[in-house]
C-alpha cells in the first residue's frame, strides 16, 4: 500500500491524464459562493475571512483533510466571468485571480474526485494556494504535488491570461485569511448575488465521500 504521498502523486498523474482532453477557458474571477449571514458576520468581525479546517470531503486519503486551514474558491468561469448558478447559496464574493496569486504564489495539487453513480457526473479537482514560507506552505511542500503556474493542466497563467480546465471544477484551498475590506478599497473585489441558486444552498457538514467506484479517479 502506498503512503498519502504516493498516493496524491497517482492522484495527479490521473487528473492530468482525465484534464488533457479539455480546453482551459479564461479565469479573470476567483469566487466563493455562501449564504448572506456568512457574509454579515464577516463585516461584523471587521471585515476578515478566516480560513476553516478542512473537512473530510473528495479522497479519503488526501493529506490535506484535517490538517490543513483554509478558504474554498471555485475558478472555473465562463467567457471569463463567474458562472451564474451556485449549489453554496445566494451569495458571492468574487476576487481577481490575479491578486489571489499576488498574495499567496505558490500552488499544489491535493485531490481529485467525484460524487455520486450518474453517468456524466462531475469531476473535482482540489488545488492548494500558499504564501511563500508559511506553515501551510511547508506542509504541502511534505505532503502534495507542487505545480509549476505557467504550465499545468488545471489552473494555469498562458501569456498572462490565467485559464482553468473547463473538463472538471478547480476548487482553490486559499491558505491564508482574506481582509476583505482591504480588497474592496483596492476594487479587486466584488460582493454579488448569484443569479440561479441550485441544490441545498449550502455545503454539507463534515464533506461529501468521493464515489468509490468510478474508474477515473481511484487509483
Amino acid at each position: 500500500m502506498c503512503d498519502s504521498t504516493s498516493h496524491v502523486r497517482l492522484l495527479h498523474d490521473a487528473a492530468e491524464k482525465y484534464c488533457s482532453e479539455y480546453a482551459k477557458t479564461p479565469c479573470n474571477w476567483i469566487y466563493r459562493n455562501k449564504d448572506h449571514d456568512y457574509f454579515t458576520r464577516i463585516e461584523a468581525s471587521g471585515g476578515v475571512m478566516r480560513t476553516e479546517l478542512k473537512d473530510n470531503g473528495g479522497d479519503p486519503r488526501s493529506p490535506i483533510n484535517g490538517q490543513l486551514r483554509g478558504l474554498f474558491f471555485l475558478a472555473n468561469n465562463d467567457s471569463g466571468e463567474p458562472r451564474i448558478a451556485s449549489y453554496f447559496g445566494p451569495a458571492r464574493i468574487q476576487i481577481k485571480s490575479d491578486e489571489l496569486f499576488r498574495l499567496a504564489q505558490n500552488l499544489y495539487f491535493a485531490d481529485f474526485y467525484c460524487m455520486g453513480r450518474r453517468p456524466g457526473r462531475k469531476h473535482y479537482v482540489i488545488l492548494v494556494m500558499t504564501k511563500m514560507g508559511s506553515s501551510a506552505d511547508m506542509f504541502c511542500r511534505q505532503h502534495l504535488v507542487s505545480l509549476d503556474v505557467a504550465s499545468n493542466p488545471f489552473l494555469c497563467n498562458d501569456s498572462g491570461q490565467l485559464c482553468a480546465c473547463c473538463g472538471v471544477d478547480v476548487e482553490v484551498f486559499y491558505t491564508e485569511d482574506l481582509n476583505i475590506t482591504e480588497l474592496q478599497r483596492s476594487g479587486k473585489v466584488q460582493l454579488v448575488k448569484t443569479v440561479i441558486p441550485l441544490g441545498q444552498g449550502h455545503s454539507t457538514p463534515g464533506g461529501k465521500p468521493k464515489n468509490r467506484s468510478c474508474g477515473m479517479c481511484n487509483v
